[in-house]
């Protein structure tokens, strides 16, 4: 793990040698678009046939797989550019909007082996995973086995102020605790040995002696610190593992069949590689740290494809109910660049579409940013192997590119 790892919000939502070479997945009508490896569609698994399928598609389907393929090349030119000036080893991005679906990658997975990346291709995603954390609070919010009111001492000890704390101001940063990873005791024993796997009490026990900043309630602060504790709040509510319970109640019922809690369950082969940059060369950070150190604040490993479908199931009441995503979208203030105000694990920001919900990540050689704006149905997933990535740039760069006349 390089030093370089440790001047990056390596947790937080936040090569220099040109790599070229694209894969990408034409823009198709929905239920025609490919899979996260490229199945569907013609043999050449680019879905781009009209509803009506090939050569049964009438004028209207023969119009809408045209719309489609040209937004396709519009798109893929949009995120070419931005892989280019970025200097990005690779970046892989999912569109959804309307009737038309679009799965898309630039650069390489791998730069040792120049691999060419591909749309379906795994990536660490950081803090996206606080609101996967924050949906199976709210689940078991609406059975009666937690309230947000509730003090965190009743689910966590060794908490510091956790009989003054609430799940809520745990959930949506307004506890005021300490960000573990800002400490650099915690670096030097990470940077020591990048093998070691943490727990959540060693997490928590790095913030104990830190002083807070603000009292419960009194501000916000990103901290990824409450995440971590998030975990461990579900865990005693439910009475079983994050990781089961994530899978059975969140992965499985929204058919995301290639997402995982890294370092909780078995991995899927096929993470691309990670890298951050020293003096002017990519260096590869894919496993710097053990996946334990992220936890329930970042270690989810998605898809452009997965994180899409994801959110707009979230969002359109399919994972939650009303009221769980009343609560989710009661926003406070916060600035944390284009973002504008945090819920439960969910972000808001402005774009071209209008107002967008999701959220950013940032860990280890990856950078990360998913959103849906509800008001114009599109959904925009962008996943880069490049730490000092701007993914939310290039969902701003695709979003305009859906509101071109």
């Amino acid at each position: 793990m390089s030093r370089v790892l440790r001047r990056t919000a390596i947790l937080a939502c936040a090569g220099v040698v040109l790599l070229t070479g694209c894969s990408s997945a034409s823009l198709a009508p929905l239920d025609q678009a490919t899979d996260a490896h490229g199945n569907g569609g013609g043999s050449d698994g680019v879905g781009s046939a009209g509803p009506g399928g090939a050569g049964g598609a009438g004028d209207a389907g023969d119009a809408a797989a045209a719309s489609c393929d040209e937004l396709s090349a519009t798109l893929q030119g949009a995120l070419d550019g931005a892989m280019e000036a970025q200097r990005l080893p690779g970046v892989a991005a999912a569109v959804h909007v309307g009737g038309c679906s679009w799965l898309g990658a630039a650069g390489v997975a791998d730069a040792e082996a120049n691999l060419t990346m591909q749309p379906g291709d795994l990536f660490r995603v950081g803090s996206i995973t606080k609101t996967f954390v924050a949906a199976l609070a709210l689940m078991l919010r609406a059975e009666g086995r937690l309230s947000l009111d509730d003090a965190v001492s009743r689910y966590v000890d060794g908490v510091p102020r956790g009989e003054q704390t609430s799940v809520r101001q745990i959930l949506n940063h307004t506890s005021g605790l300490f960000d573990f990873t800002e400490s650099d005791a915690f670096w030097a024993a990470a940077l020591d040995d990048p093998t070691r796997r943490w727990t959540p009490a060693e997490l928590i026990e790095v913030v104990a002696s830190k002083p807070p900043y603000f009292e419960p309630g009194q501000g916000f602060a990103y901290s990824n610190t409450n995440y971590i504790i998030a975990g461990l709040i579900i865990e005693a509510a439910s009475g079983e593992p994050v990781g089961e319970l994530l899978r059975k109640r969140v992965l499985e019922p929204a058919e995301l069949a290639h997402t995982y809690l890294d370092g909780a369950e078995p991995a899927l082969p096929g993470l691309v590689h990670g890298y951050g940059r020293s003096r002017g060369e990519l260096v590869d950070t894919t496993s710097a740290v053990d996946p334990s150190a992220a936890g329930t604040a970042g270690a989810l490993v998605s898809t452009t494809s997965d994180l899409t479908s994801f959110y707009r199931k979230l969002l359109d009441g399919t994972l939650l109910g009303p009221a769980e995503l009343a609560e989710m979208t009661t926003w406070v203030d916060a600035p944390l660049g284009e973002v504008n105000g945090y819920g439960l694990g969910l972000s808001r920001r402005e774009s071209s579409l209008g107002v967008q919900y999701g959220h950013d990540g940032s860990i280890w050689g990856f950078t990360s940013s998913s959103y849906y704006a509800i008001d114009s149905d599109a959904s925009i997933t962008v996943l880069v192997n490049l730490e000092s990535g701007d993914a939310g740039r290039i969902v701003d760069d695709l979003s305009n590119v859906l509101v071109m006349p």
